[in-house]
């Protein structure tokens, strides 16, 4: 399979070549993309080195594996039959039970969304059963307070311990007011029990200095190491790109009972770990990260380019005992929208990926196509690690 250029606008579709390219970016963005706010958080040295390795190209490495309509979900607890659509959906595989958590939207109004569970097989990906079946869904999570009351977006399952922990932006109580101050903040939800409702736990907040120009935070998983607790998150900074950070909670916090109040968990030790390059506005971080060596991790993240197309860009992570860092990056983008389900729809040319799952020697992952399909996707990890550039 070829490298090629990424879908653009007709404009950037007519450059014959890559010097052209990032000439044309360049003049659309300027050379050295500074972050204009007074920046208050510690930015890792390689960072400057990760985006110069990176090229406005893609090798479609996915394998699509089907996608879920609205129109064949059935709502067995909301007397709606049927949402309006349903996208982004968190994944869980136990055994050969497959659990999707996605966000649906039940009206346009204000385009409120809850999460709901659905559960099949892993032979219907075998059969590509998902592609016609219909399936009864469950509604888990829904808005209940300040923190997620005009909607629960976007969530990442992952264990830890033995407690399952959703991870989801919360639309907060500002999301509509003129306060433009946390109008999202990731929300924690935990159960034991993969059929069971969720309790919502906490909300993840940021030191005072930063706090206080936080529009939004959101696109949050977790990284565990035997002794530490680390928190990938992407937060939106008065006058500063969406760019990718990771801090550090203490575990004990997540693990506690869950009590009658949301409270707040400072997010502490953050780092810059990487900045959208020169043909992208934004990068955020995507489905739960696979581990694939003793201190290893893979991750699958998404960008949005300057041409508002979002396409998927694969790294490695790795701990020494002192901090993560990023320590390899696939050179282009692995996957990007071809099929006209991920390029035509509510929001069009968007894939966007909240859960992934190791089975056997492929990755599954989940995802959002065009904001109105539950979509699934797999990789070969082999693959994906093959083609791995070390970030030094």
């Amino acid at each position: 399979m070829g490298i090629k250029l990424c879908h653009t606008s007709i404009y950037h579709q007519s450059l014959l070549n890559d010097n052209i390219i990032s000439l044309a970016y360049e003049v659309l963005l300027g050379d050295s993309l500074p972050l204009r706010g007074a920046r208050n958080v510690k930015v890792a040295e390689y960072v400057k080195k990760l985006n110069d390795m990176r090229r406005p190209e893609c090798k479609d490495m996915a394998t699509r594996l089907g996608v879920i309509t609205a129109d064949r979900i059935f709502l067995k607890n909301f007397p709606q039959r049927h949402p309006v659509t349903a996208f982004n959906p968190a994944l869980l595989i136990r055994g050969e039970r497959v659990h999707v958590y996605a966000r649906l939207i039940l009206g346009y109004y204000k385009y409120v969304s809850a999460v709901a569970r659905i559960d099949f097989s892993l032979e219907d990906f075998e059969e590509h059963y998902v592609m016609f079946n219909q399936y009864s869904a469950e509604l888990v999570v829904w808005p209940s307070n300040r923190y997620d009351i005009w909607g629960v977006e976007d969530p990442r399952v992952q264990t830890l311990g033995n407690k399952l922990i959703m991870i989801y932006a919360g639309r907060t109580c500002f999301y509509f007011s003129t306060i433009n101050r946390e109008r999202t903040v990731p929300v924690i939800a935990t159960t034991e029990d993969p059929y069971a409702y969720w309790d919502k736990l906490a909300y993840f907040t940021l030191p005072k200095k930063m706090k206080e120009r936080m529009i939004t935070n959101k696109d949050v998983v977790l990284l565990e190491t035997t002794d530490r607790l680390f928190v990938l998150h992407r937060p939106h900074l008065e006058g500063e790109r969406l760019s990718l950070w990771i801090g550090e909670i203490p575990k004990e916090e997540l693990l506690k009972p869950v009590g009658e109040e949301v409270k707040g968990l400072l997010i502490d030790n953050n780092t810059l770990v990487m900045e959208p390059a020169k043909f992208e506005d934004r990068v955020g971080w995507g489905a739960p990260l696979i581990k694939v060596g003793d201190d290893e991790w893979l991750a699958i993240i998404h960008s949005r380019g300057v041409d508002e197309i979002y396409r998927l860009i694969a790294l490695t992570l790795t701990y020494d005992g002192d901090y993560p860092r990023i320590s390899g990056v696939v050179p282009y983008y692995v996957m990007e929208p071809k099929e006209v389900y991920e390029r035509f729809g509510d929001r069009p040319g968007v894939v966007f990926p909240c859960g992934a799952q190791k089975v056997k020697d492929k990755l599954l992952i989940s995802y959002g196509a065009a904001d109105s399909f539950v979509a699934f996707a797999q990789f070969s990890i082999d693959d994906l690690l093959s083609e791995m550039k070390p970030v030094e």
